[in-house]
């Protein structure tokens, strides 16, 4: 059993965890789920703190909204850290590493609101239970891990719950995919299905930027859908069928050419449709195009 435990506490921390964007969401929602426990439950009888020199309990939200929104500051700058260093190569952060990190955020948070307390104790701002700067500390510890441990577990279930909903889904799309073997099917770069297209309607694959456009018919007209992910990935993904990439930004489906042809010394595939524009085949993928539309028997 021990060593079940040690060896998840040394496996890698789960991707959802050092996304940018679960990053960006954990800290907006720390900060409205604290600002608002905090002016709804008044803990550790904070609210005398400034009901004491005669303040209002506006001055009570502005004061938390403050505080938490300098707590959150220290957690933004944490998670930058931690999502530039999770994308070092050679560097995984596991989960012992994110547990000692997060701790390693509690202690900093509790250090700021001390320093903070202690400077506008000085000034008369607010009245402190005790003077010594270590009693401070330890009850400012014990007030940031009390306020800050809900809205950290609610954020990682909720991503935990994302992950797995995801990949349910995938696993659904992947059975509907064996069961539809003329359907091509497209995934965004977190591997969620946004389109299927039937073999003989695909017509071309047009990269832009980050981005791919697919050009295909729909009820006999030009449809065209944008999905984020990489020519290059794609280009993985459909390797075993026959789009073809022609171009460094573009991928065509031979089964719909219908003419080849050369101007000079460049060339051009035409597709069986109307209106749609030639697509240029540059060098670097002109034998494989070649050897595909013309095999030598």
């Amino acid at each position: 059993m021990a060593t079940i435990y040690t060896s998840l506490l040394f496996s890698k921390a789960p991707k959802y965890l050092l996304e940018k964007r679960n990053q960006i969401i954990m800290v907006l929602f720390v900060s409205v789920f604290a600002i608002v426990f905090i002016n709804i439950f008044k803990p550790f009888e904070s609210i005398q703190w400034i009901t004491a020199k005669g303040f209002s309990s506006t001055m009570y939200f502005a004061w938390s909204s403050v505080l938490v929104m300098l707590g959150m500051s220290v957690v933004a700058v944490s998670r930058i850290i931690m999502y530039r260093f999770s994308r070092r190569p050679n560097h995984n952060i596991t989960i012992i590493n994110y547990s000692i990190w997060v701790f390693i955020e509690l202690l900093l948070l509790a250090g700021a609101f001390t320093v903070l307390a202690i400077i506008t104790s000085h000034r008369g701002n607010i009245n402190l239970n005790s003077t010594d700067p270590i009693v401070i500390y330890m009850q400012a510890l014990q007030n940031t891990v009390f306020i800050l441990f809900i809205p950290y577990l609610i954020s990682i279930l909720f991503f935990s719950y994302q992950e797995k909903t995801a990949k349910l889904r995938l696993l659904m799309d992947e059975s509907i995919g064996n069961r539809s073997i003329s359907l091509i099917s497209f995934r965004d770069e977190r591997g969620i299905l946004q389109l299927s297209v039937a073999k003989e309607n695909l017509l071309y694959i047009e990269s832009a930027d980050n981005y791919i456009c697919i050009w295909y018919i729909r009820n006999e007209q030009l449809k065209k859908q944008l999905i984020r992910i990489t020519m290059k990935e794609i280009s993985k993904h459909l390797a075993d069928t026959n789009i073809v990439r022609c171009h460094r930004s573009y991928m065509v489906n031979l089964d719909l050419v219908k003419v080849m042809r050369r101007e000079k010394e460049n060339l051009f595939l035409e597709l069986d449709y109307p209106n749609i524009k030639e697509i240029p085949i540059s060098k670097t993928y002109g034998e494989q195009v070649l050897r595909r539309l013309m095999p030598i028997e």
